[in-house]
């Protein structure tokens, strides 16, 4: 398995930290190396997605977060033609339809409800590790993580 990069937005300490300890088991089980780079907020996500030389990365993207919401993250990365086809996974608490739509509408690849047992998360991160992000494109029928 190559090495992924996973970038990680998302304003809850406990998200963070329980997200941080499944990339670890997931990077250890599967013996591969994974990049993970967490932000507290998206101040300076978007210029180090930029920087960013590893081919085989995604984006994890929490909804609602100080600075600026997901939305508008993800509105901004869409915008710039360096970005436009980065591989984007909406992440959020909300199963609420409107958000998905608005996801789906903004142009992220995927959304995902957070899990709540941490085997399931490992579980969805081994999914998502397993999609090749240089040449994945959004499939709106399997949109929504399951």
């Amino acid at each position: 398995m190559n090495t992924i990069k996973i970038f990680y937005a998302d304003d809850d300490d406990d998200d963070l930290l329980f997200f941080n300890d499944a990339v670890e088991q997931v990077a250890k089980v599967n013996k591969t190396t994974i990049s993970l780079v967490t932000y507290k907020n998206g101040e300076k996500l978007i210029e180090n997605i930029q920087r960013n030389e590893e081919k085989n990365s995604v984006l994890f993207l929490d909804i609602n977060m100080p600075f600026k919401s997901g939305f508008q993250l993800l509105a901004e990365i869409r915008n710039l033609p360096d970005l436009n086809q980065f591989p984007v996974i909406m992440y959020s608490t909300s199963s609420d339809e409107i958000n998905i739509s608005k996801s789906q509408d903004l142009g992220a690849n995927f959304y995902a409800v957070k899990p709540y047992d941490f085997n399931d998360l490992i579980s969805m991160i081994n999914s998502f590790i397993t999609i090749n992000w240089e040449s994945h494109k959004a499939d709106f029928n399997n949109f929504v993580y399951k």
